[in-house]
């Protein structure tokens, strides 16, 4: 019974400073910095020791509150839940509108995008492909990538989108014997930037590319996301 006694006084103060948090957290908004150390370094590892993560958190505010094969929808509850709840490596509605311009104008037939997180950016832009059109996402966190298939599976999208798992540079060259890739029309560079420049040079390398007028255009024309 002793033995038990430090492992009920370690659960009882997490308990402890999880409802104050709760409690506190309305009055926290207004201080920014406040607010995110409290998300960032205090609720997240409490979460994270009770299994259950931001990203799942996200996953479920979509189950619960968006409308299942309705992309609209669950954009819509993902921005709410990153706005209101807790902050997240989304690509965001104001940036969202930007890349839905550049998907609707040049109407790419094969999409490569590089870091899928919890599927937001796949879900804004295969809602917008035509028919035949397809998107291959590459995730290398395994955990991210189950969220993004359920959330591409929820939004009914899982025909237009194939979700990889594994490191861009070992996938990339793969594309075209693995994935029937040899030519793409648009790429959505958003995982490690560390990786930009050299999976840019390794694409241009092992694939063709079918370049939009955007991407030849002087750089203070090219829009920025």
């Amino acid at each position: 019974m002793l033995e038990a006694q430090p492992l009920l006084l370690a659960v009882g103060f997490l308990v402890l400073v999880l409802l104050t948090g709760l409690w506190l957290l309305p009055r926290l908004r207004c201080c920014g910095i406040i607010f995110v150390v409290w998300k960032e370094f205090i609720q997240l590892p409490i979460n994270l020791l009770m299994g259950n993560s931001k990203e799942q958190r996200i996953l479920n505010h979509v189950l619960q509150h968006a409308v299942a094969g309705d992309p609209e929808s669950v954009l819509d509850a993902i921005d709410t839940y990153c706005s209101q709840k807790e902050w997240a490596m989304n690509v965001g509605s104001k940036k969202g509108q930007i890349l839905d311009t550049l998907v609707r104008e040049h109407r790419p037939s094969v999409l490569l995008e590089l870091g899928a997180y919890c599927g937001y950016s796949a879900v804004r832009m295969a809602r917008l492909l035509l028919p035949g059109a397809r998107i291959l996402t590459i995730e290398l966190n395994p955990n991210y990538a189950a969220i993004t298939q359920q959330m591409l599976d929820f939004a009914g999208l899982q025909d237009r989108v194939t979700v990889v798992l594994g490191a861009s540079q070992d996938i990339i060259p793969q594309m075209k014997k693995k994935y029937d890739v040899d030519t793409l029309d648009m790429v959505f560079i958003d995982h490690w930037k560390d990786r930009y420049l050299p999976d840019t040079l390794l694409l241009e390398v092992s694939l063709t590319w079918r370049l939009g007028q955007w991407a030849s255009a002087p750089k203070s024309q090219v829009p920025q996301l």
